[in-house]
């Protein structure tokens, strides 16, 4: 090979020049723009094809959804409640003030005679506003609000937006612009019961649509953006606000002068007095149907009910909801010479679905769900998750015993003793437990620490209510809901898992589109299977030898009973291995100011005399209509297979207590026989047990620097690891 030819065989290959680089990708990004321009032109013709369809029986369409009423469903399909209107008058365009025409323009689509139901600039300023963090905008013409409201849905997505594009352009087509702007104006809803703007020129201001003010009109025109939560009788402020935005932008387009202007931004907005209000047809189970909607206030704010269409259905079984209406009401009706005037129940399944709901006795004399919104003490009722978190802590074994000593608090330089044991010696857990057995209590909460017990209450029992570190947190002095008790006892039903109360089940939109789907909502191993185990177990003593024994007729019943010291309140709370139910009674009492207070009930009246057998009448029914097989009850019960705790432990007399507690704190359900003996023995030191000494305060491991210290038996594996910090040197 010659040095020539050399040195063309090494030579490097050619580089194409930029210009060929640059003209190759522009024919690829062509040749890719060409495509998803063909491919979008064949998407957006046949949505077209698709809108062209739907758009000529618009008028139709849009009637109809006004005049279907909102219902309000039971589980098995009955209607407890429909929601209609009676506020709509039609109007010609012809009778539409200009100035109500000028405010509407202003306030949803300004370009609206300019743009061929689409309006690019302001889908363009509504991108880059959303994009700037400021605030959401959809930049929706009234054309394709007409589009949503009766083909698409209220979900935001590409998909959505492009549909509405679509349909707004066939709607064009198809109207002229007042034909469409007399539509809009006609069956747009402003709140209030209020559909189309005539209606609402009268729900509102009590006036003609000719008599309306420019101040008024621009009020109007801006509310059907939020009608439930910005119209003025609700929101007052907000209404003016965004009447004075609407009059901005009407003086800028040069609808009106300076002069009017003016006026219209200090003219005081005369509200019509007397409020007419959207007609409710059907209603049963209104504690429920109220409950429902405030919950659908609260997650939905944008559904209106009242705006017709929608259809919510419930968890709830007419057949329960009524047996459960009948029971308390009869109750209570028996119950008079014991001073209980009201009652409250709430059952639902182990999945959270709510099955009967009572807030109260008489509906029509209190609206008032105590179920929901009522903040009661629950007495003893709240002693397992006192024992729960005392067992988690390792401060307790739950075959073990706990102190019955005399137990002293001191409070604002006074001190007494906690009434309700305190005879000495120690008791079982689960004889504690079962017997309502105060003082016992108190010594689990001692041993647990009050700031753990209210950690675990939160964090393990899903707890909302204000729990304060008070010394009788044991002896239910803290208020909650009764709801709140439902969903903590599931956690001993299901050995250790919470679930969710729920009681709306699927809400659907006037398009016929679901908005929400429920589930059950299960927050798993809350709690060791070991602590949730030990509760159960006592709860079981309670019905069979306890102070509950008139709930033990109820197959695979456990539960506890509670009664306040002070006699205003008295439950019965607990679960079947399919049902969770809380029940509750007072005596209520309208002052002569026409408020409510709860005064003492008869010195008899206790959860397990009074509540236990409305407890076990209810839950009874929903075994016999939904179902529910006996089992033997297995280890970590009282009774395996069958009543043996009656053998170890006999019922207790359910009669009055001799010993209560002094006001202020809470009390036992039933007088206190002598210590009985406990149902297990507490566990032995063997090679799968161990005792530990433990600080009375923490709960944990003690040191030489805790004051009280106690040697407890532990299973191993479960005795407490870290030594106590709360008390050091010096």
């Amino acid at each position: 090979m010659t040095r020539a030819s050399a040195r063309q065989a090494v030579r490097p290959r050619a580089k194409w020049p930029i210009s060929k680089k640059l003209k190759t990708g522009g024919c690829a990004l062509l040749a890719l723009a060409n495509l998803g321009l063909i491919a979008g032109s064949l998407y957006a013709v046949r949505r077209l094809d698709e809108a062209a369809v739907l758009v000529p029986n618009l008028p139709d369409v849009m009637r109809s959804l006004t005049t279907r009423p909102s219902q309000i469903v039971s589980r098995d399909g009955k209607v407890l409640e429909e929601v209609a209107t009676e506020f709509r008058e039609h109007v010609l365009f012809d009778q539409i003030p200009p100035k109500v025409v000028h405010a509407t323009l202003a306030a949803e689509d300004k370009r609206f005679y300019d743009h061929m139901g689409v309006d690019p600039f302001g889908m363009g300023r509504a991108l880059m506003t959303t994009l700037s963090g400021r605030r959401t905008e959809g930049g929706s013409t009234i054309t394709m609000q007409i589009a949503k409201r009766v083909y698409t849905s209220s979900a935001r997505s590409v998909d959505r937006k492009i549909q509405d594009i679509a349909l707004a352009t066939m709607i064009e087509r198809q109207l002229t612009k007042d034909q469409i702007l007399e539509l809009y104006l006609n069956q747009v809803y402003f709140g209030a019961g209020a559909y189309g703007v005539s209606a609402a020129a009268e729900v509102y201001f009590g006036k003609s649509l000719d008599k309306l003010t420019w101040s008024e009109a621009a009020l109007l025109a801006r509310i059907v953006r939020r009608p439930s939560d910005e119209n003025p009788f609700v929101n007052l402020k907000k209404a003016i606000e965004n009447r004075d935005l609407v009059l901005g932008i009407i003086r800028e387009e040069g609808w009106m002068s300076e002069a009017e202007y003016q006026e219209a931004l200090t003219e005081e907005i005369k509200l019509r007095k007397d409020r007419p209000r959207a007609i409710s047809g059907k209603r049963l189970a209104p504690y429920v149907v109220d409950a429902a909607r405030s919950w659908i206030r609260h997650k939905y704010p944008e559904i209106d009910l009242s705006a017709g269409g929608y259809r919510v259905e419930l968890t709830i079984n007419t057949d329960m909801q009524s047996y459960a209406e009948k029971a308390v009401q009869q109750m209570v009706q028996q119950s008079r010479r014991l001073r209980i005037t009201t009652a409250a129940f709430l059952i639902m399944d182990n999945t959270g679905r709510i099955l009967a709901m009572v807030g109260g006795p008489d509906y029509e004399k209190n609206q008032f769900n105590v179920v929901t919104q009522g903040l009661r003490q629950p007495g003893s009722a709240f002693k397992p998750f006192v024992y729960a978190a005392a067992f988690e802590y390792g401060a307790l074994s739950p075959y073990g015993s706990v102190s019955n000593e005399p137990f002293l608090i001191r409070d604002r330089g006074t001190q007494r003793y906690i009434r309700g044991g305190g005879k000495g010696g120690s008791v079982s857990v689960t004889t504690a437990l079962a017997k309502s057995i105060n003082v016992p209590a108190m010594w689990a909460q001692r041993a647990a620490g009050t700031e753990n017990v209210i950690a675990v209450c939160k964090n393990t029992f899903g707890f909302t209510s204000q729990l304060d570190p008070v010394q009788t947190l044991a002896l239910g002095a803290e208020e909650v809901y009764p709801i709140e008790i439902a969903s903590a006892y599931s956690v001993f039903q299901s050995g250790g898992d919470r679930v969710t109360p729920f009681l709306v089940s699927k809400i659907v939109g006037p398009d016929g589109l679901p908005i929400f789907q429920a589930e059950p909502v299960y927050h798993r191993r809350v709690l060791s299977s070991t602590a949730a185990e030990g509760v159960d177990r006592a709860l079981r003593a309670v019905v069979t030898s306890g102070t509950g024994t008139r709930a033990g007729r109820v197959m695979n019943a456990r539960g506890k009973t509670g009664t306040t010291s002070d006699n205003k309140d008295a439950w019965f709370c607990g679960y079947t291995d399919r049902f969770i139910a809380v029940g509750w009674v007072a005596n209520e009492v309208k002052t002569p100011a026409g408020r409510t207070r709860y005064e003492k009930m008869d010195d008899s009246v206790m959860g397990g005399q009074v509540v236990a057998p409305l407890w076990a009448e209810i839950v009874s029914h929903a075994q016999k209509l939904f179902g529910e097989k006996h089992r033997v009850i297995s280890r970590g019960s009282v009774d395996v297979g069958g009543d043996r705790e009656a053998t170890t432990a006999p019922p207790i007399d359910d009669k009055p207590a001799k010993d209560r507690p002094p006001s202020g704190t809470t009390g036992d359900d039933a007088s206190f026989p002598e210590v009985v003996p406990p149902l297990e023995p507490a566990p032995a030191e063997t090679e799968n047990n161990l005792t530990v000494e433990v600080c009375v305060d923490t709960g944990r491991r003690a040191t030489a620097y805790c004051p009280s210290r106690i040697k407890r038996a532990f299973t191993k594996g479960q005795e407490p690891k870290a030594e106590c910090t709360a008390h050091r040197q010096g």
